[in-house]
């Protein structure tokens, strides 16, 4: 059992160098993709570039809760927005021009979810979508207190591979649909939010967290985790996440990354 705990306290180090780059998805850069038999999404059709979360982490509840706005672009004048989710809870959508569509959640299929089907105008730009989780997502991997080395704090870390995003992310969920994406993450003050983007350092006194992915990159790449962590530098861009009584430990271990990465 202590061995399963220790593993499940997350050693978190990314790349701090907080690059930039110029490789934002536009028209010529979206090819016709292969047919993908794991998601529901016409992505042929219309096709999701940019991704904005604002979201609420529950963890009495184990649910993330608010909403998921997709800057989309029409690649064939459909009327239709078809997304991944799986066990997700609608509770409404706006378009960008501020009307309410008509929805519906297709008939949901073994391990893969069920289809969102959203009627859209051939000028839509974005759609927002306001949702929330189920206890029950495969994604989301909620610990108690007693699960962690701290014992004093809950901890949540995710797991989108390879076609989990859907089940805390209503998306096009498969790897050829690149994208980036924008959040904010709002949790309890003593705790820290990470996700797979540019990452602050300390903890926020409101527990709200903002983030910025300028790469585009396929769904199965989101990731988020909140707990009581700590950071420490271990090279020029390079440094380690990890709970207080672990972090000493995390930084001896990977004391080469910046080596590596140089």
């Amino acid at each position: 059992m202590k061995n399963t705990i220790k593993g499940l306290i997350l050693i978190l180090f990314f790349a701090l160098s907080g690059c930039k780059s110029d490789n934002k998805i536009t028209e010529s850069t979206m090819p016709v993709l292969s047919n993908d038999p794991h998601s529901f999404a016409n992505f042929n059709q219309v096709r999701m570039k940019h991704l904005k979360l604002d979201l609420e982490v529950d963890f009495e509840r184990e649910v993330l809760s608010g909403w998921a706005e997709l800057d989309i672009e029409q690649l064939a004048q459909t009327d239709k927005l078809i997304l991944d989710t799986r066990e997700l809870s609608i509770e409404g959508i706006i378009l960008d021009n501020g009307k309410e569509p008509h929805f519906e959640l297709d008939q949901s299929v073994e391990h893969f979810g069920e289809a969102l089907i959203i009627d859209i105008e051939p000028e839509t730009k974005s759609v927002k979508i306001f949702y929330e989780t189920s206890p029950k997502a495969e994604a989301l991997q909620w610990l108690s207190k007693e699960q962690t080395l701290g014992k004093e704090h809950p901890f949540l870390f995710s797991q989108s591979q390879a076609i989990l995003a859907r089940t805390w992310i209503p998306l096009q969920d498969g790897p050829g649909v690149k994208f980036t994406y924008e959040a904010i993450i709002r949790t309890e003050p003593e705790l820290l939010a990470l996700m797979s983007a540019e990452n602050g350092r300390e903890k926020q006194e409101d527990g709200v967290y903002s983030f910025k992915m300028e790469q585009p990159i396929s769904s199965y790449l989101m990731a988020l985790t909140v707990g009581d962590l700590e950071y420490e530098s271990t090279g020029r861009n390079s440094g380690v996440y990890a709970e207080p009584e672990m972090l000493s430990d995390a930084v001896w271990e990977f004391a080469s990354m910046q080596s590596m990465i140089d």
